[in-house]
């Protein structure tokens, strides 16, 4: 071994995104600026540099980024550099998932913009500036779905692509469309004569017919139209549910048999699952320590059940028992919450994540989205003026509508980029309020329970009589402990048999 260690140089690519084809190209050059002057002041070597254009980081299914995930596996380079955190994903689960591909090949995720430590501290104030955005995210949404909800009710298409076999009239109202609507006789026809799944999806593929989006048949499409029930008249939406409200395209005995002869197939099926646990990629095995994943199954009875299993034990290298999901669940967002009940618990982490606000910087981010509002807006009055002198025509009048689209979509990115720079200064106040509502709220729906234990639960260790949860804060007795442990009288409760 040598006598002396050098600093060598790290090996990186650069990652960068613009969520809008509008955005000028200074703004992805600025990102790569940015990036490439962190690189050289870090004893950093760029060796390729991935872009998308016009992707939303909401979702994953972008191009470069996907094949950035993919060349990680040559583990040619040992970090990824991004001009922001908010730039490699803005969706919680996607990042915390490819964090861990690249994990595995000893890559690192690096902010050029963020100066975030790579301590507890570090941790706490990006998960909560994260979780604050993401909760932002979900009251948005949770808006938009209920005027979403208000046109279901109405018996009103409420958005997204059309189920294949119908089409909207001039109400957005479902209406038969006659030659989609034997293709989906076809497909339940085939389904009854017990042809599986890939049969149907090659014999589909064979005649050239598409699904509801234009391209070829896969098993995602064919297993939702394999259970939808609009086709026999019932609307759902949500919690919406209504009989009769659009027109059937097959009778409820065809419907039922297939549904019957799909239930056959899979009685016995164990599946994997992932979306739908909330501990995903935070749950470990005391034993061996393996990750738990989230797995499903189904009992003699019928009844779909949940767990989390130990990934050596399915490879039958480990003895460790399965772990009900909604047990194992409950119990650490019920210590998350007593945790935070304290309000001298609130202060203390407050504290913590504000120190490390300190040191960030001012963002350029805003400052472009800022001049795209101005310009939107000038443009915007030039044809309001347009008008007001008498010209009007048709195309002025799409390009307000535009126009004012644009603006209203501009306006709350720029409250989400402001709300993850720290332009909205965190307080103790925005901490506490954040914990608060997030505890208000997690018994009504799981999401909230997501973006609880995302926003301070690092790890959960399962041992044989306790479970230990790691938070991303420091320990401060006797007011913040961490780990805590959690000696569960119920424990072998949460075990299935």
């Amino acid at each position: 071994m040598p006598k002396t260690e050098e600093k060598q140089t790290a090996k990186a690519v650069i990652y960068a995104r613009y969520s809008s084809d509008r955005q000028r190209e200074e703004s992805i050059e600025g990102q790569l600026r940015v990036c490439e002057d962190y690189a050289s002041r870090n004893n950093m070597t760029i060796l390729h540099t991935y872009a998308d254009r016009a992707m939303t980081g909401r979702s994953d299914q972008r191009p470069e980024f996907q094949m950035m995930i993919r060349d990680s596996a040559t583990m040619a380079f040992d970090a990824v550099l991004v001009y922001k955190l908010n730039r490699f994903a803005r969706n919680r689960y996607d990042s915390a998932k490819y964090k861990h591909k690249l994990k595995k090949y000893g890559i690192k995720v690096v902010s050029a913009m963020e100066n975030i430590a790579d301590d507890p501290s570090g941790i706490l104030l990006e998960s909560v500036i994260e979780g604050m955005a993401e909760y932002y995210s979900a009251e948005l949404a949770e808006n938009v779905m209920r005027g979403m909800t208000e046109n279901a009710l109405e018996g009103k298409w409420p958005g997204g692509v059309v189920p294949l076999g119908y089409k909207l009239d001039e109400q957005h109202h479902l209406v038969i469309d006659g030659p989609k609507a034997e293709v989906v006789r076809l497909i339940y026809q085939l389904a009854l004569e017990g042809h599986n799944q890939k049969y149907i999806i090659d014999e589909l593929n064979r005649r050239h017919y598409t699904n509801s989006a234009g391209g070829p048949f896969s098993y995602n499409t064919l297993r939702t139209i394999l259970r939808n029930e609009k086709y026999i008249g019932v609307f759902t939406w949500g919690t919406v549910r209504r009989e009769n409200a659009c027109p059937a395209i097959l009778d409820k005995a065809t419907f039922e048999a297939v549904q019957e002869h799909l239930n056959f197939r899979t009685k016995h099926h164990i599946r994997s699952c992932n979306e739908d646990f909330l501990l995903t990629g935070k749950l470990f095995c005391g034993c061996c320590r393996s990750k738990m994943i989230g797995v499903s199954g189904t009992s003699k009875t019928g009844a779909i059940y949940y767990y989390y299993a130990c990934a050596a034990h399915l490879k039958k290298k480990c003895k460790t028992r399965n772990i009900r999901k909604d047990a194992i669940e409950d119990l650490v967002c019920e210590v998350t919450t007593r945790i935070l009940s304290s309000k001298e618990a609130v202060e203390a982490i407050a504290r913590q994540a504000i120190e490390m606000q300190k040191n960030k910087k001012d963002s350029l981010e805003l400052q472009a989205i800022k001049n795209q509002i101005a310009d939107i807006n000038k443009k915007l009055q030039n044809c309001v003026k347009a008008v007001e002198n008498g010209l009007i025509s048709d195309t002025i009048t799409n390009h307000i509508n535009e126009y004012e689209k644009e603006l209203t979509r501009l306006k709350d990115d720029a409250a989400r980029v402001k709300l993850l720079d720290g332009d909205i200064e965190l307080t103790q106040q925005h901490i506490e309020f954040f914990f608060w509502s997030i505890a208000q709220k997690i018994k009504a729906a799981d999401k909230y329970k997501s973006i609880l234990l995302s926003s301070i639960v690092r790890s959960v260790i399962v041992y044989k009589d306790y479970i230990e949860i790691q938070y991303n804060y420091k320990n401060e007795l006797p007011i913040l402990q961490n780990p805590v442990k959690v000696e569960s009288s119920y424990l072998n409760q949460m075990v299935t048999r």
